[in-house]
């Protein structure tokens, strides 16, 4: 006889297929958007950002409790646990990502370099990785407070996150391998 708490392959594929499928799609999706929005022009650009922030932290409330309530009742908890994680962290990157070619726009001073969208997502995820190569580089006080803003949320959010949902992805697996025992 079989022990319950093994994962067959088969199990694992099922789960992981769809998870992977979903992440890369929605991921495409919101970097597609974030492509086809239009850069702020410098009078538009306050307003704008906070706009952004607002609607990326409704994203990120929506996913995180989306994910808990569906981690819990999932028969593939952890697949969730990865769709949410995707999503939420590209929208994070974007975000800031937005943030800077506003700023950028808005004055191009507040960076070495004038940045475009892809610069601007290049150095967000730069700052993220902490990898920070030098090739851009924060100019005035306002693009400075952005990206220590971003080093804290980027790994206060990542560390936060990586934590609750895999607390949450464990509790629901243990949950499904109690009930297929039980079965």
């Amino acid at each position: 006889m079989s022990n319950p708490t093994d994962l067959s392959t088969r199990s694992l594929i099922q789960a992981g297929i769809p998870a992977l499928i979903g992440s890369v799609a929605i991921v495409a999706g919101i970097i597609w958007f974030y492509m086809v929005l239009p850069v702020p022009e410098a009078e538009d650009s306050p307003w704008q950002i906070v706009l952004g922030i607002g609607v990326v932290s409704l994203i990120y409330l929506s996913a995180g409790v989306w994910a808990m309530l569906r981690i819990n009742r999932s028969r593939h908890p952890l697949s969730i646990g990865i769709l949410a994680l995707s999503v939420m962290v590209t929208a994070m990157i974007v975000t800031f990502a937005m943030v800077y070619v506003t700023m950028s726009s808005g004055n191009p001073s507040n960076f070495n370099v004038p940045l475009e969208k892809i610069s601007a997502l290049y150095f967000t995820m730069t700052i993220l990785s902490t990898t920070g190569f030098g090739d851009i580089t924060a100019s005035s006080d306002a693009a400075m407070i952005a990206v220590m803003a971003q080093m804290v949320v980027g790994l206060t959010l990542l560390t936060t996150l990586a934590r609750v949902l895999v607390a949450a992805a464990r509790s629901g697996a243990k949950r499904k391998l109690e009930q297929d025992a039980q079965s």
